[in-house]
């Protein structure tokens, strides 16, 4: 029998993706089968190859293996704007000095994927879910304490394609 206590921890064991962080998620997939992985198979099968060849290899087939699973196993997030921050809401906060930034909180498994998500997990993220525009949160983090203003929720202004450049975005 399901209690609904048990019903919660499979729902909180759901993880949703954002759309566009799912179409991410699957062109990096595509990069490392079809490009990654295809390039560095002929450097293995030579005699004197090179073990960083190897490490690299076996790094890509372990991200390639655990993104197709994190895709097969996860939901892409509703478009919902009631002017509430969820999940995947986009949103514009104003930081104590006056500089306006637009964030996006996501789950964890597509929160490198550019610079404006935000992991869920992070002290901003948790501090703005729930929060309407107007709202004067605070953000409690290693350094401390400090107030965020929501500025704006949704998609009101173009969104800036700033890919994050890292050794793990690349190969």
């Amino acid at each position: 029998m399901t209690t609904s206590r048990t019903r919660k921890a499979v729902a909180d064991d759901i993880i949703g993706l954002t759309a566009d962080g799912r179409r991410l998620l699957e062109e990096r997939v595509a990069m490392i089968r079809d490009v990654s992985l295809p390039l560095l198979r002929p450097l293995l099968a030579v005699p004197d190859r090179d073990e960083r060849d190897v490490a690299e290899f076996e790094r890509l087939v372990e991200e390639q293996g655990r993104l197709e699973a994190l895709l097969a196993t996860s939901i892409t997030l509703p478009d919902d704007d009631d002017g509430t921050v969820r999940c995947g809401t986009r949103l514009l906060i104003e930081l104590p000095e006056g500089e306006q930034v637009w964030i996006r909180p996501v789950h964890p498994a597509e929160a490198f994927l550019d610079d404006e998500r935000v992991s869920t997990a992070s002290p901003v993220s948790r501090a703005v879910l729930g929060a309407r525009a107007g709202d004067v949160v605070a953000v409690t983090g290693p350094a401390g304490t400090w107030d965020c203003r929501i500025v704006s929720v949704g998609e009101t202004a173009p969104k800036a394609r700033r890919t994050r450049r890292s050794s793990r975005a690349k190969a």
